[in-house]
């Protein structure tokens, strides 16, 4: 018996929606408050300080763990809630996730090192890592390493997952940045600022349904996905 992949979209817009939109209001809030104290000491007249590399370091802490968090409540929702509630899903996956996101960027930098090109190629190639946390039966049982499975799936469908990384990783980001870049700022515009991420939020999910819609399907294939059942 091959299960359902996913929910449908719209179910997991209903269920997550609220929880999805409220976590990235606080990573907004966090990246706009460490923006800001990294400018106001680049536009210091005293120079720059040694408190310009806490303020980094903690922007870069903020962009690796709320995408891993916001990953996790969308796969969470996504799926048929196999697991009783969100936090027991992060719970189970963070670490491990956290692990392999670091990973990923860790050997993607090393190729921007050489050239920045096959740096872009091995990030798009490594996307699909915390996914393979989350849904892989033989990563769960260490039978084989997250980096190289993301490579391979993206590599048998490379045009479906660079059609879609392109249209919500650039095109759409791009809009977005030029029509509403302003209005995301809370302390100018509050309400346009909510409005702005909750369209984020929306095509977050909708990025990450058919990221995961379309994995569950090729783990499926290979009986590998973590909650199916084959009788």
């Amino acid at each position: 018996m091959i299960p359902q992949q996913t929910n449908t979209l719209f179910a997991a817009v209903r269920s997550g929606f609220l929880l999805i939109f409220s976590a990235t209001i606080i990573s907004t809030l966090t990246q706009q408050f460490l923006d800001k104290k990294i400018e106001l000491i680049l536009r210091s007249t005293e120079g720059l300080t040694s408190m310009i590399w806490v303020w980094g370091f903690f922007s870069l802490l903020s962009a690796l763990i709320f995408p891993l968090l916001l990953s996790l409540l969308t796969s969470y929702f996504l799926i048929q809630n196999q697991e009783p509630r969100p936090v027991q899903f992060i719970e189970k996956h963070f670490e491990l996730g956290l692990i392999e996101s670091l990973r990923s960027w860790g050997k993607s930098f090393l190729w921007f090192f050489v050239l920045i090109i096959p740096g872009f190629i091995y990030f798009f190639y490594y996307s699909l890592s915390p996914q393979i946390v989350y849904f892989s039966n033989k990563y769960q049982s260490g039978e084989i390493d997250a980096l190289a499975e993301s490579e391979k799936y993206v590599k048998k469908n490379w045009l479906f997952y660079s059609v879609v990384t392109f249209v919500f990783y650039f095109i759409l980001p791009m809009i977005m940045t030029s029509v509403f870049d302003e209005y995301r700022l809370f302390s100018l515009h509050p309400g346009w600022a909510l409005g702005c991420i909750a369209l984020e939020t929306l095509l977050f999910i909708c990025f990450q349904y058919l990221m995961i819609n379309k994995l569950i399907g090729q783990l499926i294939q290979e009986k590998d996905y973590k909650y199916a059942s084959y009788v």
